[in-house]
């Protein structure tokens, strides 16, 4: 396991989400969170020290519609954490290739749609 993924088990916070809100996947390969504000950051199994950053919006001139098929495994993990109540923001972190083929995956579209979540992509490294 690479350092920036050993994380010590008083690092990863609780999550204090809205747990009632439904969710259409669950996050798989998630190591551990860290939660402030409307930010949260969530650490894969993966690791890296890039950051693909995902951010609910409210309002876009034009979007486009994901399907569950157009969504990378990143995608998937930081959505499920956007549909939950106090999340404006997820940084879901990995290695820089994989954070650049999922963006790529999405299409250079200024902002993308699933279900009801109106959210901009971006790599953050």
């Amino acid at each position: 396991m690479s350092p920036s993924v050993r994380r010590k088990r008083d690092d990863v916070l609780d999550l204090d989400l809205d747990d009632e809100t439904p969710v259409p996947f669950e996050p798989e390969g998630v190591l551990g969170t860290e939660h402030a504000g409307d930010l949260l950051t969530v650490y894969t199994v993966s690791g890296g020290g890039s950051a693909l950053v995902l951010t609910r919006e409210e309002f876009a001139r034009s979007s486009r519609m994901l399907s569950e098929d157009d969504l990378s495994a990143m995608v998937r993990i930081g959505l499920s954490y956007l549909f939950r109540g106090g999340v404006q923001t997820v940084r879901v972190r990995s290695d820089l290739e994989s954070v650049k083929r999922s963006l790529d995956e999405l299409g250079d579209e200024p902002a993308y749609r699933y279900e009801d979540v109106l959210f901009t992509a971006k790599i953050e490294d």
